[in-house]
């Protein structure tokens, strides 16, 4: 939720006047009401050009991509909890100072936005780590998706509260939405830090049958000698193709995430209010569409005997060729408020797909790194967080613009359809032999963790 409030703020906070024209002035929509000659204005605090908003939506992404990679490989030696509450207790901290640094200089602003993005950056990599060491084989579709998906839910309170918060006549508005949030994840983070553990093995409460079933399940293997197999991972096809996949996704789902606030206002010319509701409908459906998918994945690997990488490729597929086809007929509905509407819900909310996809594949292909994959392809994926805003702001010269918004769609589009091929022709689900890894023990006896054999041997 702290990661998306200031999309919506931001329409808010920035200061705009456009005139009403009977029927629109010539590639931009008339507004819905209003008569033609009326100047509609936004009174907001700061005279952002479109290429500086762009940055501001986008610099927060600097600091979240850094700390990809050292997160990863502190989740997998030092396990995840810990790393996951403090990110969102100093996310926390930086996203309720927010307002104090936005006012005092643009130069500070971006700054304290990129320590938010450091600290909410090693989330990812730290959850990766701790699904590996708790969810078994046969219910990762559907466990990892739900969990994954609860970013979508997230974004569905996130936006419409952030569009009414906006309205209340405190403080300019805009201000709540980053102390409400702030408060919120310190709040959460007392309950996280109080009931969470890294493991079943160190988990109070869990009972003994549970934990064995767990542990019996994970297809991974605890490893006490030796170190990442760097070249392998860069060497490897499968790992490749989740990199590429996972780029292609984040451009086409962080051009709407940050973005579609700013075309609902700029375009369809939806109040504050109705921005944030209407922003949010995408997400809703995604979160509902992550759910059923990895529930209809489960069900044909268990049921039908459906190969996990048959499962994979067709929702990643979903989660991609149906969100680049919807972009292109929204980019062709004009002024048609509702068909747009339609078109860009579908294309967000079928994206949901992809938890069953690439999103859950770091796992399949070596659990015993999960985090460490997550890390580096979420690092350079995550580039796309902040390159696609600013491309957005470079391309969006008159935000009113449909032809340039088309242009912004066809981008999306026809990534979404070349990454979606790459992962379709290399990615695979299955344990790679570099996951693999033999430990040593002083005596000589086979053990078995879930689905992978490994064999001890004496020194």
């Amino acid at each position: 939720m702290m990661r998306v409030n200031l999309s919506v703020a931001i329409v808010d906070m920035v200061n705009s006047t456009r005139t009403l024209e009977e029927n629109g002035t010539e590639g931009t929509c008339p507004f819905p009401d209003g008569p033609a000659g009326e100047t509609k204005q936004v009174h907001g605090e700061f005279n952002w050009d479109g290429p500086t908003q762009g940055l501001v939506l986008g610099c927060f992404f600097w600091g979240y991509m850094s700390t990809q990679i050292p997160a990863g490989i502190l989740a997998e030696k030092h396990g995840g909890k810990l790393l996951f509450g403090g990110g969102i207790f100093l996310t926390s901290i930086f996203t309720l100072i927010t307002p104090m640094a936005v006012r005092i200089s643009l130069k500070f602003f971006i700054a304290v936005r990129v320590l938010t993005g450091m600290a909410e950056g090693v989330t990812l990599p730290a959850m990766h780590s701790l699904m590996a060491s708790w969810i078994p084989c046969n219910e990762r579709s559907t466990l990892g998706s739900f969990i994954m998906a609860g970013m979508q839910f997230g974004t569905v309170v996130a936006l419409p509260l952030s569009g009414l918060l906006c309205e209340v006549n405190i403080d300019n508005g805009w201000p709540l939405v980053f102390y409400i949030f702030g408060l919120s994840g310190l709040i959460w983070f007392g309950f996280w830090h109080t009931k969470i553990t890294d493991s079943p093995e160190n988990h109070p409460a869990i009972s003994n049958d549970e934990k064995e079933y767990i542990l019996d399940h994970l297809g991974m293997q605890k490893r006490t000698k030796g170190g990442t197999p760097w070249y392998a991972i860069f060497t490897s096809l499968p790992f490749w193709a989740i990199f590429v996949a996972h780029c292609g996704n984040n451009w086409g789902f962080y051009t709407l995430l940050t973005e579609l606030p700013t075309y609902m206002k700029s375009v369809l010319h939806f109040d504050i209010k109705s921005n944030g509701f209407l922003s949010a409908l995408p997400y809703l459906m995604m979160w509902i569409v992550a759910n059923v998918s990895s529930w209809i994945a489960d069900y044909y690997r268990h049921n039908r005997e459906t190969s996990v990488t048959t499962i994979r490729k067709t929702c990643n597929s979903v989660g991609t060729f149906v969100p680049g086809l919807a972009l292109i007929c929204a980019a062709y509905t004009g002024c048609n408020a509702v068909s747009t509407v339609i078109f860009l819900t579908i294309a967000v909310g079928s994206n949901g797909a992809t938890y069953s996809g690439f999103q859950v594949n770091h796992i399949d292909i070596a659990p015993n790194y999960a985090g460490i994959l997550m890390g580096l392809t979420n690092c350079f994926a995550n580039i796309c967080g902040f390159l696609a805003p600013y491309v957005v702001g470079l391309i969006t010269t008159d935000e009113g613009s449909i032809e340039q918004w088309q242009l912004v769609f066809f981008i999306s589009a026809g990534i979404y359809f070349v990454s979606n091929t790459f992962f379709l022709v290399f990615s695979s689900a299955e344990d790679q032999n570099w996951n693999r890894i033999v430990e040593t023990h002083s005596t000589s006896r086979p053990r078995s963790f879930g689905s992978i054999e490994t064999t001890s041997k004496v020194e």
